[in-house]
């Protein structure tokens, strides 16, 4: 049976990767948690942090830029990969994931499908944006993150005394994380949901299965006969970033689940992520009208 004469669940189902794929991003919280706890250049670095603080914590800290000896790079949050590329993340994903639309054959190649396949990659970028976005960002004012911070009790309080005659902004007013730190209090005693890990693995798992959905949907495909070497030069830049992005996003998530977050905030940020990509790229494997408005990356 040839692969057009494949039932579509079939079909699909083939050209996807498979769901237990998954399973890279809890593993790897675990392995980076657990070194966490067992390491000792780990537990040395919060040893140090506390020695040279006195009563804060070391995330307080570490949010005040008070002196630390750098016991790990990727523990300092000034690192180059979190200021320029973690923070920036959705950015670097937005980037890949438009050149896989201008460069793979599945979304460039003239056919009666390829309006359709762009406009379905389309929604689905869209859809993880809007999560993202009202996750991180915006809802309806603070981020879904600021407020579940300050629904589990959380608040924005000050670490740092007074210096005589100088005004005390309203502490109590601030909902977000960014307004606390830039008045400069520290964002204290509710439930931190990870933003990292939540756009860490949203944004890798989203180019992983747009990226091999894609490039799968070329095997049995009538390749041209006289080939386009710019195009297919385009073609290997453009997949190599997005598996670089990919890989450092993967790279950068191990290292979250090493030096950031509680084992609890890390879940949570995780079961968003993962949530949001079942939704998007698990589902429509399941649901043919869900299928029908969202698609699969290359069918």
């Amino acid at each position: 049976m040839s692969s057009s004469d494949k039932p579509p669940t079939t079909t699909a189902r083939l050209n996807q990767p498979p769901t237990l794929a998954l399973l890279v991003y809890p593993v790897t919280l675990i392995v980076g948690s657990l070194f966490s706890v067992l390491s000792p250049t780990a537990q040395g670095s919060r040893d140090h942090a506390i020695d040279h603080t006195g009563p804060l914590a070391p995330t307080i800290a570490a949010d005040l830029n008070l002196s630390q000896p750098p016991v790990n790079y990727f523990a300092r949050k000034d690192n180059i990969f979190n200021v320029y590329f973690v923070k920036l993340g959705w950015l670097w994903t937005t980037l890949a994931f438009s050149l896989l639309l201008v460069s793979l054959p599945s979304y460039t190649t003239p056919s009666s499908q390829r309006p359709r396949r762009i406009g379905q990659a389309i929604a689905r970028y869209a859809l993880a944006t809007l999560v993202w976005y009202l996750t991180t960002q915006w809802f309806f004012g603070p981020a879904i993150i600021d407020r579940s911070f300050v629904f589990t009790g959380g608040k924005c309080e000050r670490v740092v005394p007074l210096a005589e005659g100088e005004d005390s902004p309203s502490f109590h007013t601030l909902f977000t994380a960014a307004a606390c730190k830039s008045a400069g209090g520290s964002w204290r005693g509710g439930h931190d949901v990870s933003g990292h890990v939540f756009m860490l693995v949203l944004a890798t798992s989203m180019l992983v299965f747009e990226t091999v959905g894609a490039l799968a949907s070329e095997n049995g495909a009538k390749k041209p006969e006289n080939g386009d070497e710019k195009s297919a030069g385009l073609k290997t830049l453009t997949v190599r970033f997005a598996w670089a992005v990919s890989g450092l996003g993967w790279w950068m998530l191990l290292m979250t689940a090493i030096w950031f977050h509680t084992w609890f905030e890390k879940l949570t940020g995780l079961l968003i992520s993962l949530g949001t990509v079942y939704t998007i790229y698990i589902l429509p494997r399941r649901s043919i009208p869900w299928r029908d408005a969202v698609g699969l990356p290359g069918i």
